[in-house]
């Protein structure tokens, strides 16, 4: 199929110096739209907060665990590309799931016995 509305390199580039202004850190997910990888919806996602962690929590473990993925893009999305170009195409959605896994990672902290 082909996508519309998407935006060129630069109005991206733009848009993410804007974002970054504003929450200071923004993620990149790129999720492929075609098999040959040549097509690409780029979505800004803002740190997700303590709701959302807890929600695709819950979600990643019910018998829907794109669901968790599809939570997650919604609630932190923030630009780039129309989301709704990644949460219509299925298997787009899918390639999203090991990028927010990575995305959700959290700083570890050290644990030292004294």
């Amino acid at each position: 199929k082909k996508y519309t509305n998407m935006k060129t390199e630069n109005e991206l580039e733009l848009e993410l110096v804007k974002l970054k202004q504003t929450h200071k850190n923004v993620s990149t997910i790129q999720a492929p739209l075609n098999d040959e990888g040549t097509e690409f919806a780029t979505l800004f996602l803002k740190r997700a907060d303590r709701a959302t962690h807890a929600l695709v929590g819950k979600l990643a473990q019910g018998n829907d665990p794109l669901k968790a993925v599809e939570a997650c893009l919604k609630n932190c999305y923030i630009g780039g590309d129309d989301l709704l170009t990644v949460l219509n195409d299925e298997e787009a959605l899918m390639s999203c799931e090991i990028a927010i896994v990575e995305f959700l990672q959290k700083r570890l902290a050290i644990l030292k016995k004294n």
